[in-house]
């Protein structure tokens, strides 16, 4: 086998992990509306576990990129792969104190979420950039990711509510396949660095275009405001549409149009920014695609309006992929694994807490409501955006924007 083709073969595995991992995690979404109904369960306790989720699985995260910084050899990739299985384990749950054993599950689903992601970042970093670019590589991975979370309610919701809970058991079949090929893969992991900062000048010019000095911090506060709207809109959208008196799979396959949608705008993205300041063009996004979720909430009732999720999920939920990229060289000190688990699993973490929040607005106010949040978060980010633009250049973000309208 070549050298260019075990990369590609290495990219293509790992990819495939991130997908199945993040789909095994977005399955509870997509069949929450049933285990509430079978179980018992509140909104406040659903939206609970679902916040939970989020922070295990991307706050345990931050400590996990500092795990093995010396190592050449992937072991949490696996380990993590086998940890996300518990989810599929929902059909075991007793009918007394649930809430405990479905805290335990979502706790080791999480764990598992967490050991996979920083290892996975390190595996694609470490494929030579004469193969495969370190932008497309990233964004391919982070593609996976969304499109493997939007695909979990999905599955999550049809699996449920054609075969049962023990349905789920399925999902088990692919992780097998998986660890196979894995382990002959030889997939290497990149040097944990301490100063990734110092090729910042290097990675923020793509063809002519000069991308802002950004420090690692305004990139992570910025993926915390974008991943908390999509947060929002992927936890509840099955929850709030079965309140709407639509199916499992209706609302699964809703969740999965958004999660595409942002995954598909952030592949597009990443060949934009060759040309485009990644901050003028994230700006135009999500200045566009507020709008657009804002008439799907408001049109939610609806089941025709399911065709504006794409297009908001495009729009909204592309930037935080490339912040990733720009994480890696962004000025910092802290180490490569450390910032991949600070913008991945840290900036999630903090989103499943404003989650939490929704679910608490949710349950006293109307989900309906709490939805709105969504929007919200994403109108934060694009102050922050506007900010940004406005000190990276000499033309700001806002006066590019006047100029587009103008013209």
């Amino acid at each position: 086998m070549t050298r260019h083709a075990l990369a590609f073969r290495q990219l293509w595995l790992l990819t495939a992990i991130h997908f199945t991992v993040d789909m095994l995690s977005g399955t509870l979404p997509g069949f929450l509306p049933q285990l509430r109904k079978e179980y018992g369960l509140s909104l406040v306790t659903g939206t609970a576990l679902l916040t939970l989720c989020s922070f295990s699985s991307n706050g345990i995260q931050v400590w996990a990129g500092t795990l093995r910084k010396s190592a050449r050899r992937p072991m949490l990739v696996q380990l993590g792969l086998v940890l996300s299985c518990a989810i599929c384990l929902v059909c075991l749950t007793p009918h007394t104190a649930p809430a405990l054993f479905l805290t335990l599950l979502v706790l080791v689903l999480g764990i598992g979420v967490a050991f996979t992601h920083p290892e996975g970042l390190r595996g694609i970093c470490a494929l030579p950039e004469n193969s495969v670019t370190p932008a497309v590589a990233t964004s391919l991975f982070m593609l996976a990711g969304f499109s493997g979370y939007a695909t979990g309610p999905l599955l999550g919701g049809l699996l449920v509510q054609y075969l049962g809970f023990p349905g789920l058991l399925l999902l088990i079949v692919p992780v097998g396949l998986l660890l196979l090929l894995f382990h002959r893969a030889r997939v290497r992991l990149a040097l944990d660095e301490k100063s990734a900062g110092a090729e910042c000048k290097t990675q923020f010019v793509h063809a002519g275009a000069v991308q802002p000095r950004i420090t690692f911090r305004e990139l992570f506060w910025l993926a915390v405001l974008i991943n908390t709207g999509c947060c929002i809109i992927q936890g509840l959208l099955p929850s709030y549409l079965a309140e709407l008196d639509f199916s499992l799979g209706f609302g699964g396959l809703s969740g999965t149009l958004f999660g595409l949608g942002a995954g598909l705008g952030a592949f597009g993205t990443s060949f934009l920014i060759r040309r485009v300041p990644v901050i003028r063009c994230l700006t135009y996004e999500i200045l566009l695609g507020i709008p657009v979720l804002v008439c799907y909430l408001l049109l939610a009732g609806n089941a025709a309006a399911a065709a504006l999720v794409p297009f908001a999920g495009v729009l909204v939920g592309a930037g935080f992929p490339q912040l990733v990229v720009l994480a890696r060289t962004a000025p910092g000190k802290l180490a490569l694994g450390a910032r991949m688990g600070m913008i991945v699993g840290g900036s999630w973490g903090i989103a499943g807490i404003a989650l939490l929040l929704a679910g608490v607005i949710g349950r006293y106010f109307m989900l309906r409501s709490a939805m709105f949040l969504a929007p919200a978060a994403f109108a934060g980010a694009l102050c922050m955006l506007l900010i940004l633009g406005r000190r990276g250049g000499k033309t700001s973000s806002v006066d590019t924007i006047r100029r587009g309208i103008s013209s």
